[in-house]
């Protein structure tokens, strides 16, 4: 049997042919899951990218908590209650602005880690100017002291001042205790 030209030439064609159906075949079938594919590497790039801002942004965290730290009162871990000290701090302030505390209360200490926080619900009484002056003043304290609650009631109608209590909660480290020198 004797191929012709002719017959060669159509047996090419039809096997080009069946190759590049087969072909398409294949990357068309491939082509959906090359798409999810480069999504997939693309939200995986833009996360890298946070990722990688995240550390770069980390040694500026870093500094700003050791700042923040330093602000902080720190108490000897042997010392149990801090709320005394703490207590006379505040009564200290208000008494500076004529803002009369008449009562204290603490809350048992929540630790965070290295931090402890502990609230003191204070009843009070005074001038709305002495109120302004000492809350301005535990403002200014930083991150040591935040009013969380605040209540305000009018004493009289006519006589200018203020009654209420508030919530203060007072934050502050703990450290190893200092050894006693030895006496010469």
């Amino acid at each position: 049997m004797k191929i012709t030209q002719r017959e060669m030439t159509l047996g090419v064609v039809t096997l080009a042919a069946l190759l590049a159906g087969l072909a398409w075949y294949i990357v068309d079938s491939k082509v959906d899951d090359w798409k999810s594919k480069a999504n997939e590497i693309q939200k995986l790039e833009q996360q890298i990218n946070l990722h990688q801002n995240a550390i770069k942004m980390q040694e500026n965290w870093m500094d700003e908590l050791t700042a923040l730290q330093k602000d902080l009162r720190a108490f000897d871990n042997l010392q149990h209650s801090v709320a005394p000290e703490l207590m006379k701090t505040i009564k200290s302030i208000s008494s500076k602005y004529g803002l009369e505390i008449t009562r204290t209360q603490p809350y048992n200490e929540k630790p965070t880690g290295d931090l402890y926080e502990i609230g003191i619900n204070c009843t009070w009484e005074g001038s709305l100017d002495a109120m302004v002056h000492f809350l301005t003043e535990l403002q200014q304290q930083g991150v040591r002291y935040d009013v969380r609650q605040l209540n305000v009631t009018p004493v009289g109608k006519d006589s200018g001042k203020l009654k209420g209590n508030m919530v203060i909660h007072c934050v502050y480290t703990r450290k190893a205790a200092s050894p006693a020198k030895p006496e010469e």
